[in-house]
């Protein structure tokens, strides 16, 4: 008697497998090419930058000029040191967290068929992302281990840096408790005395880890959810 065997190839059970793991991968080569491009723009700048002495009756200025960066109007080493690689930071992880948003409202979309919700996503008050995990916890009926619940207030931490960037240019206006305690327990981020969002060259790298972590939970969670059909 032949046996036959039922495989599943992507949907929404290998979700992470199927249409997020190489997305992943490429941000993180994104990530390493963008700190590799701050690193030649400093080396660069060591090398090309151009000194002018300007005298005046009471001595001279020492102005420090690199390519289109005038040194007598901007600190030109600090620009290219720690102002142009931060903005940098920040433009990627507007990136990254709009990426997650979009593959996430996909997912609530593709769940309503899988599950046969028959009740589309649709966002209401609030924050989309909040909207999402209403959506898979109370619509979908997804269950979220303690380690997915830690990893998903993570992801809407970034995602509140992500709107202070976007509409505040870079700058923390609006914040809350929960951002508050993540900017703390994490080295690797800081905000200065003018409220500028500060991202040091590991921020972004140390994100990747708790990615996938996230969505490798979540695409289980999904797989345990359909196993009860």
């Amino acid at each position: 008697m032949e046996n036959k065997f039922a495989f599943t190839v992507g949907g929404p059970d290998n979700w992470y497998d199927q249409y997020i793991q190489a997305g992943i991968e490429l941000i993180s080569a994104y990530i390493e090419h963008s700190e590799i491009y701050n690193s030649l723009a400093i080396t660069d700048y060591h090398k090309y930058k151009e000194t002018e002495i300007v005298e005046h009756e009471y001595g001279a200025n020492i102005m420090i000029h690199f390519r289109s960066i005038d040194g007598g109007t901007f600190d030109a080493e600090d620009t290219i040191t720690n102002h142009f690689p931060n903005l940098n930071r920040r433009a990627t992880l507007v990136m990254v967290t709009s990426m997650f948003e979009k593959e996430l409202k996909q997912l609530c979309d593709s769940l309503n068929s899988l599950l046969d919700i028959n009740k589309p996503f649709k966002k209401e008050k609030g924050s989309l992302l909040a909207n999402i995990k209403d959506y898979l916890c109370n619509v979908a009926k997804i269950k979220m281990n303690t380690s997915l619940e830690h990893n998903w207030s993570d992801l809407m931490c970034l995602q509140s840096l992500r709107n202070n960037i976007v509409h505040n240019f870079g700058k923390l206006a609006v914040s809350n408790t929960h951002l508050e305690n993540y900017i703390r327990a994490n080295k690797n981020i800081w905000i200065d005395k003018s409220r500028d969002i500060c991202l040091n060259h590991e921020f972004l790298k140390d994100l990747v880890p708790s990615f996938i972590i996230l969505c490798k939970e979540l695409q289980e969670a999904i797989r345990e959810r359909a196993n009860k059909m």
